[in-house]
């Protein structure tokens, strides 16, 4: 016997309601040797029977699941109240830096996007375990309240509202271009995409 000590793996779970990336994820993890995937589930009520059930280090959750499921924040409140002991990864198609500052507010110990590659989401879950916050590159810089002026407060809040950006330079008196500028400023700041983004985000936007 060498007496050499055997490195701990780390016990994973995952949560995700797409069973493509749900599958995809297992795969990758499974097989890395640092990690032992305990559970893959596609709706919290099963993560959280794990969890109960089985020491867990590090919880991969998507952010936006199935109608009939928690929202994001709701279960990472929850986590954290229940579960304080294990480190919740996010892993989301729809990334900004608004949804960062919020998530992390909430618990989360970091996120890793569904655009980046899979190698990503081995060493975020590594980082995380080892008690650091991974933040994608993209969103170094993160702040808890993005710099938006009013006005570019108000043509989110009027996007939100269902108008379109024509509506709103009817709206507000001003040129379409002029108000197309305020929108594009504010996406940039906050790191949406898309209109998709926008609205998937509405519960954080929401106070702006």
């Amino acid at each position: 016997m060498s007496g050499q000590a055997t490195p701990c793996t780390l016990k994973i779970a995952l949560l995700d309601d797409h069973d493509v990336v749900r599958h995809g994820s297992f795969v990758h993890l499974s097989s890395d040797p640092r990690f032992d995937v305990v559970g893959s589930h596609a709706h919290s009520d099963e993560l959280i029977t794990t969890l109960q059930r089985t020491p867990v280090d590090v919880a991969v959750v998507d952010y936006t699941l199935g109608s009939d499921d928690l929202t994001g924040n709701d279960l990472l409140a929850l986590l954290r109240d229940r579960f304080p002991a294990v480190r919740v990864l996010l892993f989301t198609a729809h990334a900004s830096r608004v949804l960062l500052s919020s998530v992390l507010r909430v618990g989360a110990a970091g996120m890793v996007t569904k655009t980046e590659r899979l190698d990503a989401l081995s060493d975020a879950v590594a980082e995380v375990a080892n008690g650091h916050c991974r933040v994608p590159a993209e969103f170094g810089d993160v702040r808890p309240d993005a710099p938006l002026s009013r006005s570019e407060r108000d043509v989110l809040r009027l996007c939100l509202s269902g108008l379109t950006v024509s509506e709103i330079a009817l709206h507000r008196h001003r040129s379409i271009k002029t108000i197309s500028t305020q929108k594009h400023a504010a996406f940039r700041k906050l790191g949406l995409r898309s209109d998709r983004d926008l609205f998937t985000l509405r519960p954080q936007l929401a106070p702006l």
